[in-house]
């Protein structure tokens, strides 16, 4: 009876030494060699996968950003805000990758025998592990689903301030402008281009020699469109309220019926053999206007729309979308729960990288050698097409449904990788490649 009721106690007693030794073995000297090499190794490589994904899309970037008008230090922040996109994955492989050189190189260096050897086992490593797959995951978490978000949008932010800044410094000649309501070209004066028997009104921002012409095309109604014409033009503002004065010079203004509108009609609309349309037409009046001077009042919004920051949902962090209440548009939240399941997948990612590492240098042999990382990469990336396939398959319209499949999935593949790697303890413990 005695003994019997000493058991629990004992048991405990085990348990409370286990973990003080667990713990003790996780500060020590070799557990926090292993975290350096596996954070210097992770560091090296995300950094060369961040710089081939930047070299790619350096040439868009680089494109979209002249076309706003931004300088070398704007198309350097827009690049550098571009290069969150790729992090969750970069980070995923990059962790895989450092994990298995490091792990493969303490076995090769005979540092596991003499580990296993001093009375410490699986535990003791399997916990190192854990703890570099849950701080993985939690970085992956805070790239994709927090910093990837305001990066876009300061990446919008920035574009949307150098064009606003262009425009109150001036149109550049031979570009057409593309706004909600208006297509804006401006051109030189025959004096400028040197283009004789071209007759055309001036138009200049800031500088008092005119020497621009600028050209708005406005579509007012269905058939009705407005070609305005300047000798100058002007913003001032914006003001904290988001308010900006147009100033034209020598405007014109020539309102007609336009058959053929830009925008807003189907091709069906536009036949002119169509008497509604033909109709239309006639009763449209044909109106001149010239004007010495003209300000208008306009805001922001409409000359360069500018949306909040989520409403889009690629701009939304995690915790946004997990708070967010139900979208009455089901497209809408069916786009916002596939972005949290994706991004909640690809965070899994990391988490499963140091493991599906393990399971790998336990199949590293000098037969499967030249193979085993490759193929193990390529498991990772099967992972996260399964994950995708998974969030189509189910299209989740709540955070349960969105965050389910994947995590059942992931947790399929761990509990795989750890059997492969318990199964041949042997074999991830003792030096199996030859030694130089």
């Amino acid at each position: 009876m005695e003994a019997s009721a000493q058991t629990p106690s004992a048991r405990s007693a085990t348990a409370f030494r286990f973990r003080s030794y667990l713990a003790g073995f996780v500060k020590g000297g070799f557990a926090w060699r292993f975290f350096q090499d596996m954070a210097i190794f992770t560091a090296a490589i995300i950094i060369l996968i961040e710089a081939i994904f930047l070299a790619e899309h350096f040439t868009w970037v680089f494109r979209d950003a002249v076309r706003h008008d931004a300088d070398l230090l704007d198309i350097s922040l827009v690049l550098l805000c571009t290069g969150t996109g790729i992090f969750d994955l970069a980070l995923a492989t990059a962790v895989l990758i450092a994990a298995y050189l490091t792990l493969l190189r303490l076995r090769e260096n005979r540092e596991f025998l003499a580990l296993f050897a001093s009375g410490l086992g699986p535990w003791q490593l399997g916990a190192l592990v854990l703890i570099v797959s849950i701080i993985a995951q939690l970085t992956g978490i805070a790239g994709g689903g927090i910093v990837d978000p305001l990066s876009r949008y300061a990446q919008r932010s920035i574009l949307f301030g150098t064009e606003l800044q262009s425009l109150k410094k001036g149109l550049a000649r031979g570009e057409f402008y593309n706004f909600p309501d208006y297509v804006v070209y401006a051109t030189d004066h025959p004096a400028t281009a040197k283009v004789p028997g071209v007759d055309v009104i001036d138009a200049s921002g800031a500088p008092p020699v005119i020497n621009r012409t600028l050209f708005i095309y406005q579509q007012i109604a269905p058939h009705t469109s407005r070609v305005i014409t300047a000798a100058q033009a002007s913003l001032q503002g914006p003001d904290r309220s988001g308010q900006i004065i147009l100033d034209l010079n020598d405007f014109s203004s020539h309102t007609f019926a336009d058959a053929h509108p830009l925008v807003g009609l189907s091709p069906a609309e536009t036949r002119g053999n169509n008497a509604a349309v033909l109709d239309a037409l006639r009763e449209v009046p044909q109106v001149t206007m010239h004007v010495r001077d003209m300000s208008r009042l306009m805001m922001v919004n409409q000359l360069l729309p500018f949306g909040t920051r989520g409403s889009d949902p690629a701009e939304q962090t995690v915790f946004e979308q997990l708070a967010k209440k139900a979208s009455p548009a089901p497209d809408a939240r069916a786009a916002q729960m596939r972005l949290l399941a994706e991004r909640f997948g690809r965070s899994l990612l990391s988490f499963l990288a140091p493991l599906l590492a393990l399971a790998a240098v336990s199949l590293t042999t000098p037969r499967s050698n030249w193979f085993a990382l490759p193929l193990v990469c390529l498991a990772l990336m099967s992972v996260n097409l399964g994950c995708e396939w998974l969030i189509t398959l189910v299209s989740p319209l709540g955070v349960a449904a969105a965050l389910l499949p994947p995590l059942l999935l992931c947790l399929l593949v761990a509990g795989l990788s750890g059997w492969i790697a318990v199964r041949r303890q042997s074999d991830l413990v003792r030096p199996q490649l030859a030694r130089a």
